[in-house]
């Protein structure tokens, strides 16, 4: 197709007819070149070469096709194709380790980027999660993937979203959102006195020590 998007694989058909008052089948070999430099060999069936490829950067490439003749051809060049290569989508899913959790307990948050087809590739770059619109974190994505672990969320929900903020050859976007419940963390309390025994008139001091 043209355009295509990073990592779609695209094909080049170069059919190679002879001249009036020429006529005949061309055999041989036909090179594609990438504004210039060859980007692979296509033989020729039938008078027609194909070169498929899934490398293209994102940009405009202009694609030209060369045939080099044979015994009874001559060699010659054709128009030029200027192949539009776009950024691929891409979708970001996010997920939470434990929802519901405690306050003060520490909760991490995934953020899977994946290519939408017929993109191909693995994203690089950021992702940034928010919560409510506020951010609370960036990851650095490492195979598609980017993580934030923290224990600061307060008591309630929080709206989690994560956005991907793209690369030289994805787009970004931004997930769903993830309600995260905080709920109260458990205490414990324990007791102690000092001095026990004691005698009438002295003081004693109890001693509670809370712990969650």
């Amino acid at each position: 197709p043209n355009p295509s998007v990073f990592g779609q694989a695209v094909t080049f058909t170069a059919t190679v007819t002879a001249n009036a008052p020429g006529s005949g089948t061309p055999t041989g070999n036909v090179t594609f070149f990438d504004n210039g430099v060859s980007v692979g060999i296509g033989a020729l069936s039938g008078g027609v070469a194909t070169l498929s490829t899934t490398s293209l950067s994102v940009g405009t490439h202009p694609i030209t096709a060369t045939y080099t003749g044979d015994a009874d051809f001559t060699a010659s060049t054709s128009n030029q194709v200027n192949q539009v290569v776009d950024q691929a989508n891409t979708t970001t899913a996010l997920a939470s380790n434990l929802n519901p959790s405690v306050f003060g307990q520490s909760v991490t948050f995934t953020a899977t980027v994946s290519v939408v087809t017929p993109g191909s590739g693995t994203p690089t770059g950021n992702v940034t999660f928010f919560d409510n619109g506020v951010s609370i974190g960036t990851g650095a994505l490492s195979g598609g993937v980017a993580t934030l672990s923290t224990a600061s969320l307060s008591v309630g929900t929080h709206p989690i979203t994560a956005t991907y903020t793209g690369d030289t050859n994805f787009t970004a976007n931004t997930s769903n959102q993830i309600d995260q419940v905080v709920d109260q963390a458990n205490t414990s309390t324990a007791l102690a006195s000092n001095p026990n025994p004691s005698v009438f008139g002295q003081a004693v001091t109890f001693t509670a020590t809370v712990t969650a």
